[in-house]
């Protein structure tokens, strides 16, 4: 039995990796979120529902909270942050405070755990956004990439500067504690229930009510699906080479933006002229990870094309607005 705690479970990855965890009936999975994003929907509740699964509903960002949480943990996985584009222009201060505060919380408690055996952190490719602008840095990006806050003044910066202090919190704290801990570099994960505030939902939720609407359309991204980000991630949780390591998680399939617009309404049957909007300020106009080392590290290899992903999204969202 593995005791593991999954912070921003009723989130998008969070979820996903907490309901693959607790198929495990030998694993006892902790979940903790506040809903600030994620959502109390009836998935989370079924899941939470689980024998092997206890919820808690508190603010990561309150340490007192974060001390009440149960003690033992062999495994955490920190994946609580507020997330979506659209909430780094808006919400910049939130993402900041939801995204560096729980980071030093949960450290502090348990970094001092004698049980933990690895604290994996849900890091971004906007780390190094900056560096690939500024400097023209080689597509597809390795892990060793310089990290570079391009323009303090942009919010869209909120979100990535936060991540960094996570990243180098957790190598520090852990080191310090000589614990073992895994940076993960997620890479554009989509699938069903990703909320909005991303490019694909976004995108479908528009399309669904008739409006072919799309920023950003010259940009590139590699779109790995969610399964297969979860898979992954538990690989590397459990690789003994990924101890002290930052690796990218992600697709190598570069897919420019309008092509995947193109590619949705291709899969819902639909035709008509996108209308095409720039990318708001800041954005990376490529982004494709080298997976040199995370292959190398766990043999991953990925399962889901970019259309099956994307049509298995979209009924999803399409379900949803149904019920709505």
């Amino acid at each position: 039995m593995a005791r593991i705690l999954v912070s921003g479970a009723a989130g998008f990855l969070g979820y996903a990796l907490a309901e693959r965890l607790s198929q495990e009936r030998d694993n006892e999975v902790i979940v903790v979120d506040n809903f600030v994003r994620g959502e109390d929907d009836e998935a989370y509740r079924r899941l939470c529902a689980r024998p092997n699964v206890s919820a808690h509903e508190l603010d990561l960002s309150n340490a007192s909270s974060v001390d009440a949480l149960p003690d033992g943990v062999e495994i955490v996985y920190h994946l609580a942050a507020l997330n979506g584009t659209q909430n780094f222009y808006e919400r910049p201060l939130e993402v900041v405070k939801c995204c560096t505060l729980p980071t030093l919380n949960l450290l502090q408690k348990y970094s001092a755990d004698p049980n933990l055996r690895r604290f994996v952190y849900a890091g971004t490719s906007e780390a190094y956004a900056g560096t690939v602008r500024r400097f023209d840095w080689p597509v597809p990006t390795a892990e060793d990439v310089p990290l570079c806050i391009e323009d303090v003044s942009n919010p869209r910066w909120s979100y990535a500067v936060s991540k960094l202090h996570g990243e180098v919190a957790v190598a520090s704290a852990c080191r310090a504690a000589e614990k073992e801990f895994v940076i993960i570099r997620y890479h554009n994960a989509y699938g069903p229930r990703m909320g909005d505030k991303h490019v694909v939902p976004d995108f479908i939720e528009r399309m669904l009510d008739g409006r072919y609407e799309l920023y950003g359309h010259a940009d590139t991204r590699a779109f790995i699906y969610v399964d297969d980000a979860i898979e992954a991630t538990t690989r590397l949780a459990d690789a003994p080479g990924a101890a002290g390591e930052v690796v990218n998680l992600g697709s190598e399939t570069e897919t420019q933006i309008r092509d995947l617009g193109e590619m949705l309404m291709r899969i819902h049957g639909v035709e008509g002229d996108i209308e095409l909007h720039p990318s708001p300020k800041g954005s990376v106009s490529r982004r494709v990870p080298d997976i040199s080392k995370l292959k190398e590290l766990t043999g991953f290899r990925e399962s889901t094309s970019l259309e099956d992903g994307l049509r298995q999204t979209l009924a999803y969202y399409a379900a949803q607005a149904k019920r709505d």
